[in-house]
């Protein structure tokens, strides 16, 4: 792999006293064979593998949960996710596997360690279940979605964005002009994408409005709230993704991919926002 020459600023070993992580999750997909139909492509290991692969996870993540799609016929879905494995009912973090694909998934509580270590474990049991088959990796992407409540249908959300995210979006002075019953955007769905060094691959930063909804533990009744959300991404794919054969090379890669997104993250919440998240 490439010799890092990032230059990071954000010490690693930042600690916050609360953070605005909706999901972490890390994704792995490898390299699948036609299929029987022409223009469909098959994991022809998946069927074998499914049992063993929750044979080997069930310590640990006991609870399964067999998706929709988990009853079409494979080809018609590839690389879409057909089992969850909890290790309760509707608990945290969680293991999917589908043909081609197998993710590791965390809310709160979460820490880099923990995450790292059931990345770690995740690639262990793929290798374990496939081990008649060869898995060529086809991608990695590690992502972190994050939020924060905010009213954009009555508030701007661009001036969030420069005032909290330091990030400046500016239009035209007649966008949206007179013809606009508000100033600000009622909706938001910016994505930024950039070449990396290391790892090889793309980093890509989106920000974008959303509404989050939420059961009430006791009453049950869902509430909606309006959210401004920042997501960020680290992708390699093909030459530029790990080979899930080398333990360290994997290792490597994970690694690298926080440090930029960890680097990241710091950047965009300099000032108010940390001040809030550093609890002081």
């Amino acid at each position: 792999m490439k010799k890092e020459s990032f230059k990071f600023h954000f010490p690693l070993e930042i600690k916050l006293e609360s953070n605005p992580l909706l999901e972490a999750w890390l994704e792995i997909r490898w390299q699948l064979e036609p299929g029987v139909v022409s223009g469909f492509m098959r994991d022809a290991g998946f069927p074998f593998a499914l049992g063993t692969f929750y044979a080997g996870v069930r310590d640990q993540f006991k609870y399964r949960e067999d998706l929709e799609a988990s009853h079409a016929p494979q080809e018609m879905f590839p690389y879409v996710i057909h089992h969850r494995f909890r290790p309760g009912e509707d608990e945290w973090p969680l293991l999917q596997l589908g043909p081609g694909v197998g993710t590791v998934n965390f809310t709160s509580p979460y820490t880099w360690g923990d995450f790292k270590e059931t990345a770690l474990y995740l690639r262990e049991k793929l290798l374990a279940a496939y081990s008649e088959t060869e898995l060529k990796t086809q991608m990695v992407a590690l992502r972190y979605r994050n939020g924060v409540q905010f009213e954009y249908l009555s508030s701007n959300a661009l001036d969030f964005l420069k005032h909290n995210l330091n990030t400046s979006v500016t239009l035209p002075i007649h966008i949206p002009g007179s013809g606009s019953s508000v100033t600000w955007p009622t909706s938001m769905n910016i994505v930024l994408s950039f070449d990396l060094l290391e790892p090889g691959g793309t980093g890509t930063l989106r920000f974008a409005t959303g509404i989050k909804r939420q059961k009430h533990p006791e009453t049950g009744q869902e509430t909606e709230n309006e959210m401004l959300i920042w997501q960020l991404e680290v992708e390699s794919r093909d030459d530029d993704a790990p080979k899930l054969s080398k333990e360290d090379e994997f290792t490597q890669w994970l690694t690298s991919a926080h440090k930029v997104i960890h680097e990241w993250f710091f950047s965009l919440i300099e000032g108010s926002l940390y001040s809030v998240y550093k609890g002081r």
